[in-house]
């Protein structure tokens, strides 16, 4: 066993993951080493998938110390990719639906910079999730955060393509600094042509 790793490990839980879950989940010592435990630490480059479709048993809750990411999901049918959500460093990043009643998982799940993510499989998440009550709770109302999120961005895409990019840029500042236009149309539903041709229209306008 690599002793420095797990403290590594102990230290990135204990000041960056454990406050991400506010006051939701105590911070007993035994606790914390059965997260130490479970967790891995990856070193992850940008652009690098840090997850792909598959059963949902097979799925990893993630969290991105110091890198934003994000997801997409790819149509075979239309041979193109469309983003399906954001994360900023230091966020839960996790299929609630493949967690929690086991279906299977449709989105990639892509790092946006280099940077040291923590992973944890959804079978000791679970076991945790059992085990600790208020891991439990915290899980079950970040699932329902999630749900939220996922109908905000559904309500935005439904916005003419203008209003679309012009909210999108308003609110997603340092996803815009980290990425590419062709990232950033992913997640409003167009090309890279037609996010730049809006881009320049809202410019033309003053509006961004």
């Amino acid at each position: 066993m690599n002793y420095y790793a797990e403290d590594y490990k102990r230290e990135l839980i204990t000041r960056y993951v454990l406050p991400a879950f506010g006051q939701l989940v105590s911070a007993e010592e035994s606790k914390i080493n059965e997260i130490v435990k479970r967790c891995r630490l990856h070193n992850a480059v940008k652009y690098q998938q840090l997850e792909s479709p598959g059963p949902g048993w097979e799925g990893h809750l993630l969290f991105s110390i110091q890198a934003m990411v994000h997801s997409y999901y790819y149509s075979m049918d239309k041979s193109c990719r469309y983003g399906t959500n954001i994360w900023s460093k230091c966020r839960f990043i996790f299929n609630d639906s493949g967690l929690l009643d086991g279906e299977p998982r449709t989105d990639y799940i892509e790092i946006l910079e280099s940077g040291e993510v923590l992973s944890i499989s959804y079978a000791d998440l679970l076991d945790l999730m059992e085990y600790y009550p208020d891991i439990n709770n915290a899980i079950r109302i970040l699932a329902v955060r999630q749900g939220v999120q996922y109908r905000k961005r559904n309500a935005l895409l439904l916005q003419s393509p203008m209003e679309r990019v012009k909210q999108f840029v308003a609110e997603n500042q340092s996803f815009i600094y980290c990425t590419s236009q062709e990232v950033q149309a992913l997640h409003v539903n167009l090309t890279r042509v037609g996010y730049v041709r809006q881009l320049e229209k809202l410019n033309s306008l003053k509006l961004i």
